[in-house]
């Protein structure tokens, strides 16, 4: 009776862990003979309200390996700033030159935890053309600690073949591709507001006292009492009124009485009031809330290339690319440390 080697069982183990968390992300395949010098591919899905799933275009190929807490300890990988391994340059090769990235994945058996890296942009930005000409069998290669394979990385994954998808179908630019997949949802309640009647509004905390700033996103019914519902809760780090117009660039922001609302901010203080200037020249008078933070209420309505863009999102609807979401209800923070790239 043969014996299974330590490394097989620990590959086993580490390989069904990773099958079992990605399973939540899509659908596995395989090539019958390992013949592809990687391990799973996982075609992505997107999640439905019915409970069901529609596969995407996102067909990822990973490559398995693992560090054995022998080899290294989790004291000495917290204080790392990366990992290395060596592979063999064939592999890289291969892996450089095809035409679907492959993302190695690598286990760190005392974290328990994951890494990620794409690794088809490591070889072109460490070796580029010269790892087809590399004379030697095996290179180090390095992945960073904070480079974690998590339900963010696989989100990231979905995103970046959505943008190239919807670029194909709108025959639109990549930055218009990528606004209508951070804010389908968003820029369907901006475009349908006529229809349902409603209006919107931007409430504005310039905090005083924190390193941040918040944007509530809101909606409320037209003619009735006003009943202002946030869609969309936005923190900044260290932003401004030109970081949110940059943020949603497919938005005019006004002052309210040039918004065709029929709210008339009157402030009979407004010498001693804090101000703020809008891009288009408009000027928002607004409330110092004990020293705390600064309070603006600005109008918001798309602007000519929201237009635009909420066309392409009914086009993404009607041909079953997006499913929207009514009456959202979401948070978004953006800060440094929130960048990342898999």
């Amino acid at each position: 009776m043969a014996d299974v080697g330590k490394t097989d069982v620990f590959e086993r183990l580490y390989t069904e862990r990773f099958r079992a968390f990605a399973a939540e992300f899509g659908e596995f395949v395989a090539y019958e003979r390992d013949r592809g010098a990687r391990d799973l591919g996982l075609h992505l899905t997107h999640k439905l309200s019915s409970g069901k799933e529609r596969l995407s275009s996102a067909l990822c190929w990973f490559q398995m390996k693992g560090i054995m807490a022998s080899s290294l300890p989790k004291k000495a990988f917290e204080k790392a700033d990366e990992v290395k391994l060596s592979l063999e340059v064939k592999h890289l090769r291969y892996w450089f030159l095809q035409p679907m990235p492959t993302y190695l994945v690598v286990y760190v058996e005392s974290a328990a935890i994951f890494l990620i890296q794409n690794i088809q942009d490591y070889v072109a930005k460490t070796w580029g053309k010269a790892i087809l000409t590399l004379a030697q069998k095996t290179a180090t290669v390095s992945i960073s600690r904070n480079s974690v394979l998590d339900e963010q990385a696989f989100d990231l994954l979905l995103t970046r073949s959505d943008i190239k998808e919807w670029v194909r179908a709108l025959e639109t630019d990549e930055e218009s591709a990528r606004l209508c997949r951070r804010d389908y949802d968003l820029i369907w309640h901006f475009g349908t507001a006529t229809d349902r009647k409603v209006k919107h509004r931007v409430d504005y905390w310039n905090w005083q006292s924190k390193a941040r700033d918040q944007f509530f996103i809101q909606e409320s019914p037209i003619g009735g009492k006003d009943d202002w519902q946030t869609l969309r809760e936005h923190w900044q780090l260290q932003s401004g009124v030109s970081d949110l117009e940059d943020a949603y660039a497919y938005l005019e922001f006004l002052a309210l009485e040039n918004a065709e609302d029929d709210e008339m901010w009157d402030d009979e203080d407004a010498e001693d009031s804090p101000i703020l200037t809008l891009s288009n020249g408009d000027v928002v008078v607004g409330v110092d809330c004990g020293g705390e933070f600064f309070q603006f209420v600005l109008g918001a309505r798309l602007n000519e290339l929201g237009q635009q863009l909420f066309e392409s999102v009914s086009t993404l609807e009607k041909v079953g690319l997006i499913e929207i979401t009514r009456g959202i209800r979401e948070w978004v923070s953006i800060a440094p440390w929130h960048h990342r790239a898999v």
